[in-house]
């Protein structure tokens, strides 16, 4: 890259494509791309700009992306107790993070024109550019609000140079899977927890039509990449694990808010270490990175290099969820047969599922204990959980998971639990289906929690 004032020259890697077959050869392509048009929305018109914004008062950002501001951590030696001076930090940490966010939808318009303008098929040309138009509506819609709070921080390191990798790949397949399959990727994770994260209504507003367009986009990189890499040679199938590996590490660190620290002069190196350890913030990370495992699964990249990289990193669990594809409705018949005959049950189970909007709670717990991991339930210390779910019959169960063991009843009167989880049909059903995580659910305030949180975590080792 070169760099000339505000602009940086990139070059793109390869030439671009002609492709004189205008026939339709990818349905499923061709559908998605049909749903994107009716799903145009207009950043001027239908987002209400009249909203006032204070960002400085938005809870939720000062936990997002900070660190301890208990007594003696780092960002409250510089508040030193001054409601203002904690106000400050939490309006710039918001307009940081708003402000990575602005930055990845460029880029993400970039490589799609690249995308567009080198893809071999007409199907894939017709989605790319409809991509570039979203993408350039994300790009207007987060300047604006930017403008509105009067913050903007630069790209971030870390994903500028994930940025710099994505576009520079001579193969166009490396772009297609860094910016389809893991920066939209982490993307779409991030943006489902926008409702957490970002509690003003006017960037909420703007975060959920932003996730909608990219639940199709990551659907997008998942469909035109199949098959791409079930007969590749070994030496260019390293390459891809390598990308793969790397990309992930420098994605963990993309939403850390050093240039926050430096503003306010916090010890970086103590708020790193912070950062990278706090319990919220392992959660947090490790969530970033659901809707990317199982996609890469989808494609035949968790190879067994990819599977050890991904369990040190603590995200290979995801593999279970469903892919972005399926949940986009576009799954394809020999796919959905290689799923349901998975030798993962869970896969298979979840398989069954796809475009299941209400299950009841009792088939699914006779399933889960019939396919429980009893290896993976020795490891998990014994937990009593009261599971209620609304809007069916019968949705009041008393869980006891632990030990090597599941067993499950209904629960009567006012049992006594380690802790209790609620929900509603739709979100117990989501959850059992793979499309969400338990955790991105309870931070997003779809599931309700009490007692000892740190219990409910043993539902991940049935799931």
């Amino acid at each position: 890259m070169t760099t000339i004032g505000q602009v940086e020259r990139v070059d793109m890697g390869l030439p671009a494509s002609f492709v004189w077959d205008y026939d339709a050869r990818r349905p499923r392509l061709g559908r998605l791309y049909e749903k994107s048009k009716v799903s145009q929305w207009n950043a001027s018109t239908d987002v209400d700009w009249s909203v006032d914004v204070d960002p400085g008062v938005d809870a939720a950002a000062e936990q997002f992306g900070q660190v301890d501001w208990g007594d003696g951590g780092p960002l409250s030696r510089v508040a030193a107790g001054s409601p203002e001076r904690m106000h400050e930090i939490v309006a710039q940490a918001h307009g940081w993070l708003v402000s990575q966010f602005m930055h990845g939808e460029q880029g993400a318009l970039v490589a799609t024109a690249k995308i567009c303008a080198a893809a071999e098929s007409i199907d894939d040309k017709y989605y790319a550019a409809a991509q570039v138009a979203d993408e350039a509506r994300h790009v207007e819609a987060y300047q604006r609000y930017l403008d509105k709070i009067d913050i903007a921080y630069p790209v971030s390191t870390p994903l500028h140079t994930l940025l710099e990798q994505v576009m520079g790949h001579r193969h166009v397949d490396m772009t297609f899977l860094g910016m389809q399959i893991l920066v939209e990727g982490v993307a779409l994770a991030a943006f489902s927890l926008g409702g957490a994260m970002l509690a003003n209504p006017l960037i909420a507003q703007i975060t959920e039509l932003v996730r909608r367009d990219e639940a199709r986009h990551v659907a997008f990189g998942v469909l035109s990449l199949s098959g791409a890499y079930d007969e590749m040679d070994a030496v260019d199938l390293a390459e891809r694990e390598e990308f793969v590996l790397e990309a992930c590490a420098l994605m963990r660190d993309r939403f850390m808010p050093v240039q926050v620290w430096e503003h306010f002069g916090v010890d970086v190196e103590e708020a790193k270490a912070s950062f990278t350890s706090g319990p919220d913030m392992v959660a947090f990370r490790s969530l970033l990175f659901s809707k990317v495992v199982p996609n890469l699964r989808k494609l035949g990249l968790l190879t067994p290099r990819v599977r050890d990289g991904f369990e040190q990193l603590g995200i290979l669990k995801y593999e279970r969820y469903i892919d972005s594809a399926t949940e986009a409705g576009e799954l394809d018949p020999d796919d959905a047969a290689a799923d349901a005959n998975s030798a993962d049950p869970i896969v298979a189970f979840r398989a069954q599922l796809a475009g299941v909007e209400e299950i009841a709670c009792e088939p699914v717990l006779m399933v889960l204990a019939g396919l429980a991991d009893r290896e993976s339930l020795d490891g998990v210390a014994p937990s009593r959980i009261r599971l209620t779910v609304t809007g069916i019959d019968d949705g009041d169960w008393l869980l006891d998971i632990g030990g090597g063991e599941f067993r499950y009843e209904k629960a009567e009167g006012e049992p006594a639990s380690d802790a209790a989880v609620a929900m509603d049909v739709h979100t117990w059903t989501d959850i059992v289906a793979g499309r969400v995580t338990a955790p991105a659910a309870a931070i997003d305030g779809r599931v309700t929690l009490a007692g000892d949180i740190t219990k409910v975590l043993a539902l991940e080792a049935l799931l």
